[in-house]
């Protein structure tokens, strides 16, 4: 079953081998490539697993493969690096036909030809219950280029590139609507009605699904060199903002006044019962952009960011001297540190 499995995958993503960077592809023990000379390897690699990352419930394979890629395109994004090259590993389980792994490779390469990227290898084992997909991602990036989590400075203003808590309000509905309905296609949902609009819903639940990684926005902000740091938002402010300041031996004082929270958050989050402050800080998986740039250079940065995103992006707050991630409120201020999302069975 397993080889039969990778040659159907060969077959449907054979595409990589018109690159002429790939020296060598699927079906050898290796994969070969030729890397651009002057340019540095950047490496990522992101595990989803059913059950814990996913419910085959409410996530069709076609959406499975984008965003198998697009968590990890989100990463090099992140570091301001251009992605070349990418390896699938999968623990396939019984019950999935071929037609699934048809969607699922159609989805992947949807996404990865978006950006250039070819699939060179990777590996298949049979597991007895849960599906697991694993994709490694290179890239390259000019030396000394790279954005990276450690070079924050006190003082430093905090920027996102857009609206946050989408993706876990989409989740969220996703989750309460199962057994309801097995998919969501765009239909009207229980409880919708006059409360929130269709469209509003259907972006919640495609930032879960389908999220959008900033790639271009990373890659221009790489080649501009005044951010100090950055990271994409994947476990949300609380635990990201943890991250730099962590690495960079600094603290980080958020203003949640200056959260950028979009009216369909707050319309599905009155139905929902939960706080959308509390999902755009903590609910994780909305792959914006995060970064640091001192204040001399804001308005340059701000620039290049607008000229990229269509928007100026959200200035919600700036380093402090600490080593804490604190949300500055009307009430008062609040530890926030590393209170972001984790994916539990």
């Amino acid at each position: 079953m397993e080889r039969d499995l990778i040659a159907k995958i060969g077959d449907l993503v054979g595409s990589a081998a018109k690159d002429p960077s790939v020296l060598l592809g699927i079906g050898d023990d290796c994969a070969v490539m030729a890397s651009t000379p002057g340019r540095h390897l950047v490496v990522t690699t992101d595990t989803l697993v059913e059950a814990v990352h996913f419910d085959l419930n409410y996530f069709d394979p076609w959406h499975l493969g984008r965003k198998t890629a697009a968590v990890n395109l989100s990463d090099v994004g992140a570091m301001g690096g251009r992605p070349r090259w990418a390896l699938l590993n999968l623990a396939v389980r019984p019950g999935l036909a071929d037609g699934f792994w048809k969607d699922f490779s159609m989805g992947l390469m949807s996404r990865l030809s978006q950006y250039g990227v070819g699939l060179v290898g990777g590996d298949t084992v049979s597991t007895p219950d849960r599906l697991s997909v694993s994709l490694t991602l290179i890239g390259e990036v000019e030396p000394g280029k790279w954005l990276g989590r450690s070079r924050a400075e006190p003082g430093d203003l905090i920027y996102c590139s857009g609206n946050l808590g989408e993706a876990a309000a989409g989740l969220k509905w996703l989750k309460d609507c199962k057994g309801k309905r097995r998919r969501f296609k765009g239909r009207r949902m229980p409880g919708i009605r006059r409360r929130v609009s269709m469209v509003a819903l259907r972006r919640l639940v495609a930032r879960h699904l389908d999220p959008e990684p900033r790639m271009a926005l990373g890659q221009a902000l790489a080649a501009d060199g005044s951010v100090r740091s950055a990271i994409d938002l994947s476990d949300g402010v609380a635990t990201d903002l943890a991250h730099i300041c962590n690495m960079s031996g600094t603290g980080a004082e958020v203003w949640a006044h200056e959260i950028p929270i979009s009216r369909a958050l707050k319309a599905i989050s009155r139905i929902l019962g939960i706080s959308p402050l509390s999902l755009a800080l903590t609910g994780g998986e909305d792959f914006e952009l995060l970064w640091t740039v001192s204040e001399k250079n804001e308005a340059g940065v701000q620039r290049i960011a607008a000229k990229v995103l269509g928007y100026r992006p959200f200035r919600i707050g700036k380093m402090v001297v600490g080593d804490r991630v604190l949300l500055k409120t009307r009430r008062g201020t609040e530890d926030i540190t590393y209170q972001g999302y984790e994916h539990r069975t």
